[in-house]
Formats: structure tokens, sequence, C-alpha cells
């Protein structure tokens, strides 16, 4: 899926997706893996968790693929953000500390091929991050339940155990595990308004068979639920690796 289809929620991605709050709750998770002081962020967004890094003393450059989301995260961290594809990055070999990924890797076209070009701009004994997008919810989350229906619609090229399982060399995992829980207030209402209005990433171009198929009967559960207004403290957490990277990484053939 490429990058420039989130110009079109750029507008309104942080305040449908946590904004500073989740920047600041992702970096609190990563900044202890993160070998400094040189850190890239690939798939930078609106640069909220680069701002939240701030905070640990962590700066951060960012690439993205999308226009308008680089210009919010300009807005909100400087110019140490660019327009750049996470597989073709203009960065030398082994030059950085460390790269991380949050929510990218389900995005680009080969994830495993991503990693190795993240590792390759990373020097011997720093490490490259990923946050991945297939988080989970506390087990009493109604909507949670309710919107696992929508997961034939996510393009998920590898999961978890591929991603963490991958021989890329010069790379090693040292971490595999989940970010802190995070608490959140959502209703019902707006879950379904933003099905609706379309998004998210993996209802950006459903066409009308899949949408009915797929996603009206979890509206239609969604409408069936109480109290749609009422605000509800939902829970979720999302898988967490890291690798080091010991020597010049390259896909092994």
């Amino acid at each position: 899926m490429p990058g420039t289809s989130f110009d079109r929620v750029a507008s309104i991605y942080d305040e449908t997706r946590g904004g500073e709050r989740r920047g600041d709750n992702f970096a609190d998770d990563l900044a202890p893996w993160i070998v400094a002081p040189r850190v890239v962020e690939l798939g930078v967004g609106t640069g909220v968790i680069a701002g939240g890094l701030r905070r640990h003393g962590i700066d951060v450059l960012g690439f993205d693929l999308s226009d308008a989301m680089m210009r919010a995260a300009l807005d909100r961290v400087g110019p140490r953000v660019a327009l750049a594809d996470v597989d073709r990055l203009p960065i030398a070999d082994d030059s950085l500390d460390s790269a991380y990924f949050v929510w990218v890797l389900q995005l680009v076209p080969d994830p495993i091929a991503t990693l190795a070009e993240a590792a390759r701009i990373v020097r011997p004994g720093g490490r490259v991050i990923a946050v991945l997008s297939n988080g989970e919810y506390a087990t009493d989350d109604q909507i949670g339940a309710i919107l696992d229906g929508l997961a034939a619609l996510r393009i998920e090229r590898l999961g978890q155990n591929e991603i963490a399982g991958a021989q890329i060399r010069g790379m090693s995992l040292e971490h595999e595990g989940f970010t802190s829980w995070d608490e959140f207030p959502s209703t019902v209402t707006e879950q379904i308004q933003g099905i609706e209005n379309r998004i998210y990433s993996s209802m950006f171009d459903v066409d009308d068979a899949s949408w009915a198929k797929v996603v009206e009967p979890v509206l239609a559960q969604l409408r069936a639920l109480p109290d749609p207004d009422r605000p509800r403290v939902r829970r979720n957490r999302h898988p967490l690796l890291a690798w080091t990277v010991a020597s010049g990484a390259r896909p092994l053939m």
C-alpha cells in the first residue's frame, strides 16, 4: 500500500489514533531499546513518537512517503523530517545508531527486505526496532472483539512469528515482547463513524462486494451495542521486537 494513501487522513490522524498520548506511551516503550544519539524513525507519520522521545533526550530524524503526514511532523519536531521510501533510504551504510518502525511493516511489499534496508544504515552494535500493528485488546473489550471481524481486510504479508524468525544477515533478535498496555476512552459511535469514513488504512480501497461481506456485519454488531455514546475505557498493546546489528546487514539469499 503506497504511503501517499495517508495523505487523505493526515488532518485527522492524530485525533483518531491517540495523538500525543499514544506517541508518549510508545516513546516510553521504545526508549530503553534505542541506542543514541543518531536515531531515525522510518514512517515518522505526524511525528508524535519522535516528539515523545524528546522527553527522553533523544532527537530523531524521520522519513515518510506521505507529504501531508511529513508536513505535520515538520510542524511538530522541526526540520528533521523528509520524504523518502523506507525501502530505498538516502542514507549511507552503518551511519546511524538506531532505526525504528511503528505500525509500518504491514504496509510495505516485503517486510524482511524493509528490515534489511534499516539494518544496512545502522552501525554494528546499533539496533533496529519494530512495533507491529497487529495489537491485542483486553479480553473484556466488546468493541475489540467485534472489530476482529475486520481481519479479512488487513493484508498481513508476514505475521509476528515470521518477522521475529526472519534470517537477515547481521541482525540478531534481542527482544520479542509487547508495548505497555495503553488505556484510552472510546465510544461505539466514534468507532462506527471511523469505519464508515474509511479512516483506517485497511479500508482505504475496499471494493463494494468486500464492504458488504466483511464490513457491514461488523457495523451491524456495533450498532446493536447499548449506550453507543457512552465512553468506554479500552486497553490494547502491540508486539515490540528489537534486533542488534552485529555487522553489515543484507538479506540472506
